[in-house]
């Protein structure tokens, strides 16, 4: 537990300046968190993968510099305060697909490899490039207003929003699950899991992300305040699901490949994707709910 406690606590001391200050030196130190997240996240991956499927050792190599250039340009494609444009949001895109297509034709020439692990290289890629690429671009997001729920969103406070969420949810959902927990939520996919725990989660993460978001500046206190609860509650409350959801995912990929984490890299956590695991879910449907409701209300 002490572990656990001091590694979490050096991370977000490296974390949260380079959310928090906005300068180029901190832009350029984000983008190379974002290529070590992405590359380590892919090599324990891979190595999981490859330690059962041993056909695939040589991809473990290859695939982490892909899946970092594929996270940190997905990343700075929403990074628009430099001149640039929506345009880049493609290249993240098109490299992913273009490294599915050398996938497909490196299997080729693998012995005995078969559809599997190309789906096995190809997800690789999409989990630790793109996915974590996007949840980690919402520190970029522009400022974008919602006028008539008095919601004003902006890549610092979106990110600590999410990232409370996903800190309460699985803070809540771990303490109630080992004081209270009684009815196993998904034993086959994690027997430590409970429903208590969950529901104490689900409840945690909505009740504090909402005063969180008044908190970050995410709603304004004027107006209808009952309106803006509500929804606040409702949205934070999707998250945690999603948050407990992305653990889920993450526990039951683990058990694919018989190990019990993916790394070691973070005492106390495992590894980078045993702790990110949540937010690169919540923090992915965070992101494409926002471009939705920019599409929708912007045009």
């Amino acid at each position: 537990m002490i572990k656990r406690l001091i590694s979490g606590v050096v991370m977000l001391c490296i974390l949260f300046p380079l959310v928090l200050i906005d300068n180029t030196v901190c832009r350029t130190l984000y983008s190379i968190l974002v290529i070590f997240l992405s590359t380590v996240g892919c090599y324990e991956y891979m190595k999981a993968a490859s330690d059962k499927m041993p056909r695939l050792k040589k991809f473990k190599y290859v695939l982490p510099v892909l899946a970092g250039l594929i996270g940190v340009l997905t990343c700075n494609a929403t990074n628009l305060s430099n001149g640039g444009d929506h345009s880049a949001q493609l290249y993240p895109l098109l490299l992913y697909l273009l490294s599915v297509v050398g996938i497909n034709i490196a299997m080729l020439f693998v012995k005995d490899s078969d559809a599997q692990d190309v789906q096995t290289c190809s997800f690789c890629l999409l989990y630790t490039g793109l996915m974590l690429g996007y949840a980690f671009s919402i520190r970029y997001l522009e400022p974008f207003n919602i006028n008539k729920l008095g919601i004003e969103i902006n890549g610092v406070n979106a990110f600590l929003y999410v990232y409370l969420v996903v800190l309460i949810t699985d803070t809540f959902a771990y303490l109630f699950g080992i004081k209270f927990g009684k009815r196993k939520l998904c034993p086959s996919i994690s027997p430590k899991k409970s429903v208590e725990g969950a529901i104490a989660g689900l409840v945690g993460g909505a009740v504090i992300g909402t005063v969180g978001a008044f908190l970050f500046g995410m709603i304004s206190f004027e107006g209808n305040i009952v309106l803006r609860v509500i929804v606040m509650l409702l949205f934070s409350a999707l998250l945690s699901m999603i948050v407990q959801l992305g653990d889920l995912v993450e526990s039951k990929l683990k058990r694919s490949f018989d190990v019990k984490d993916f790394g070691n890299i973070m005492p106390g956590h495992g590894g980078i994707l045993d702790r990110f695991d949540s937010l690169i879910f919540s923090g992915l449907v965070y992101y494409i709910i926002v471009m939705i409701m920019e599409v929708i209300i912007l045009g």
